[in-house]
């Protein structure tokens, strides 16, 4: 396996995310905008907001939800909560059957690799990589399948609530198809079944299998894994969701920052609704509308008076109430000791349309950082490229640059068309003598001399063309120029197509491991290239 570290490819990243998130030039739209962002003021105020019952609390959630088996780090990690000076670096994602697309990879990898650069710049202090698992999203048909090799299995479980409860009983037919599908050996094979064991012990959920797993793979890194449905921290949360539910000061916060946004040219990638709590119960999670007299769901379903909602709040029914797209990153920053959260562009976007939010909550926001991306390619895929000369950078530039690109290398390294051209001037030299020396053989050896030019040039021209043939055939362009399509897309990027635990179930667990503990969070090295 080889890893580099390069940029983000220019055609992978627009302007705006990259001035902001990478280069420093901050827009304007958020206090701690991307790496080069000082986060020592947050720092100071989390310290002095999150208290030790607050942090216990958080000690205890984490143990209950992750148990007695885990690393020595991680336990080391969960009992480093109760420090004041202990700070989370937090990533999300919404769950997803088979963890989902590459992309969810980079984020984590990210996350531990920004814990660490932090833990080299203030030593004193403690920095925990956390991966906040969205298990109240209920947005089914993002997560119900997996892709693998241009095909699909798909997990046809009706469900109308939070993905997180999804029992995952019904998954046998997955792992016997990933074994059919990648069993080439007996340890890949032990992989599958050790995955197959999480996702059906008995009254295994979406979220209990999810959590599993992701604690395993990254458990040498100390990574805790957070479901936020817990009452604890709903509890912790009972002033937002008050303020969210009988105020007005957030929604018109949410829409200030947002028409900001949209005043620096960007697409508010989340809508600002009436609406920033959801009822979520076994059988539904909709939107809370607010009413002339009190409250009810989007569906009409469940009417609540504001004396009512008000004891919905002060009871353990406040469980039941989940934050939305925009409100999510306000819970998390009053249930967690976070100094830093790692997105991806949408992410990054939204969070930008939060900024006034944190000020109106009295909310400590934290620094904003773009997770790193990246590119996965198997031997085959590296020596096609390498056929044609070709590196990742080149990919990038898209199907007829490159094509453009080795034409013009073939045209300026054509060895036949230069010895040719050499041998003309050597013969152009020739009859310089002759014409010197008055010679009555010029005119004669000018004309044989141009007429084995003309052949030499067209015999050079017809086999440089049969040279491009065989570059660009079927069996070489075509192939080159479907990976370059395929994987190196700006608009369908590998990294969220490719379902990438793949590679870790046929090559185990190094390549994931180097990920998390390469190189420096910089714009340097902003881009993965994983050569499995």
């Amino acid at each position: 396996m080889n890893l580099r570290k390069i940029p983000y490819p220019p055609q992978s990243i627009d302007s705006f995310l990259r001035d902001s998130a990478w280069e420093g030039k901050g827009s304007g739209l958020y206090p701690l905008e991307g790496i080069t962002a000082d986060p020592a003021k947050a720092k100071a105020q989390i310290i002095e907001r999150f208290d030790l019952q607050d942090r216990q609390t958080l000690k205890q959630v984490f143990q209950s939800q992750m148990g007695q088996q885990i690393s020595a780090l991680q336990q080391q990690n969960i009992d480093l909560l109760v420090e004041p000076n202990a700070f989370a670096v937090v990533t999300g994602q919404q769950i997803h059957v088979g963890l989902g697309p590459a992309y969810v990879l980079y984020k984590i990898a990210s996350t531990i690799q920004w814990a660490n650069n932090l833990k080299s710049k203030y030593p004193q202090d403690h920095f925990i990589p956390v991966f906040w698992m969205a298990t109240e999203d209920h947005d089914v048909a993002e997560i119900n399948h997996f892709d693998l090799h241009q095909e699909r299995y798909q997990w046809d479980l009706a469900w109308n609530s939070a993905v997180g409860d999804m029992p995952t009983a019904t998954l046998a037919s997955l792992f016997d198809w990933l074994v059919e599908k990648l069993g080439r050996n007996q340890e890949v094979i032990d992989r599958i079944e050790s995955v197959r064991a999480m996702y059906l012990q008995p009254h295994a959920t979406l979220a209990t299998a999810t959590a599993s797993w992701v604690t395993s793979l990254f458990a040498e890194f100390g990574l805790l894994v957070l479901d936020p449905r817990d009452l604890r921290l709903k509890k912790q949360a009972k002033s937002l969701f008050e303020q969210s539910l009988f105020g007005q000061t957030l929604h018109s916060a949410f829409q200030q920052s947002t028409e900001r946004l949209q005043t620096a040219q960007q697409t508010p990638p989340a809508h600002v609704g009436k609406s920033l709590v959801f009822w979520m119960d076994e059988h539904r999670r909709t939107r809370i509308e607010p009413q002339e007299n009190g409250f009810q769901t989007a569906d009409g379903a469940i009417q609540w008076t504001a004396e009512q909602m008000q004891a919905v709040i002060n009871s353990d029914d406040i469980v039941h109430l989940s934050a939305n797209v925009l409100l999510r990153p306000l819970y998390q920053q009053v249930v967690l000791p976070c100094i830093a959260y790692v997105g991806g562009p949408s992410e990054y976007l939204y969070w930008l349309q939060t900024a006034h939010a944190f000020e109106v909550a009295n909310v400590t926001p934290p620094q904003l950082l773009h997770r790193k991306g990246g590119v996965i390619l198997t031997p085959s895929q590296r020596k096609k490229l390498d056929r044609l000369g070709l590196t990742v950078e080149d990919c990038f530039k898209g199907v007829e640059a490159v094509k453009e690109q080795i034409l013009q290398r073939i045209a300026g390294e054509n060895v036949l068309l230069n010895q040719i051209e050499a041998a003309h001037e050597q013969l152009q030299e020739q009859l310089k003598s002759l014409y010197q020396w008055k010679s009555p053989l010029l005119s004669e050896s000018k004309k044989e001399i141009d007429a084995f030019v003309k052949w030499q040039k067209k015999m050079g021209t017809a086999a440089t063309e049969a040279y491009l043939q065989i570059q660009f055939s079927a069996d070489t362009w075509q192939s080159a120029a479907q990976l370059i399509a395929s994987q190196f897309s700006v608009s369908a990027p590998q990294e969220r197509t490719l379902h990438w635990v793949q590679y870790w179930f046929l090559n185990g667990q190094d390549w994931i491991s180097a990920l998390c503990s390469s190189g420096d969070y910089s714009a340097e090295e902003g881009f993965f290239v994983v050569e499995l």
